[in-house]
């Protein structure tokens, strides 16, 4: 696995999955059936088309969190300031975004098990190639998707999921959790 820095606490780990496991997810992100993505606001969950108009799955895996947090763990942070690295939240989402779809700018949310363990960096892998457009942007650099590819980055980071203008993007997301030190 090749590990490339692009600052700011923004990283990219080329051939994170292999060909037949992003293939898997695919398939299994299809059999539990996408719907309409909203968009968290102060007023709650809505569906925006002008921010976002892709699909989505949200479901909650233990078993995955596990087994992916073991490969990535050598590559996270140890620990953020007074925050130690605890594992990936076990909530999972698959977004699947078709031509004209996107995500406009934003920043990630932070979700909070407890107070003393919370999520701190998206943790987001890249399942297909053979699509056109869907770059994920930050204010200063743009990151080309590859089948699978991990791009980990603080919540904080303002991006985008550009409009794909040519075939379908798949991507699986989680977040990974820090817990307090005593």
């Amino acid at each position: 696995m090749q590990v490339e820095q692009l600052g700011l606490g923004i990283f990219t780990v080329h051939q994170f999955l292999n060909k037949a496991e992003c293939q898997h997810y695919i398939e299994m992100g299809e059999q539990m059936g996408y719907q309409p993505s909203e968009v968290n606001l102060p007023m709650g969950s809505v569906r925006r088309e002008d921010i976002r108009n892709n699909d989505r799955v949200i479901f909650d895996d233990p078993c995955l969190a596990e087994l992916l947090f073991k490969r990535a763990a050598p590559l996270l942070p140890a620990s953020i300031g007074e925050w130690r690295l605890q594992g990936l939240n076990e909530r999972f989402r698959f977004y699947r975004y078709g031509r004209g779809e996107y995500f406009k700018w934003h920043k990630d949310g932070s979700f909070e098990k407890s107070p003393d363990e919370v999520s701190m960096l998206t943790f987001l892998i890249y399942l297909n190639a053979g699509f056109e457009g869907g770059d994920t942007q930050f204010r200063w650099e743009t990151v080309r998707p590859h089948e699978g590819m991990l791009l980990v980055f603080p919540h904080n980071q303002s991006h985008q999921g550009a409009e794909i203008s040519a075939g379908t993007k798949y991507v699986l997301r989680s977040d990974v959790m820090y817990e307090r030190s005593s």
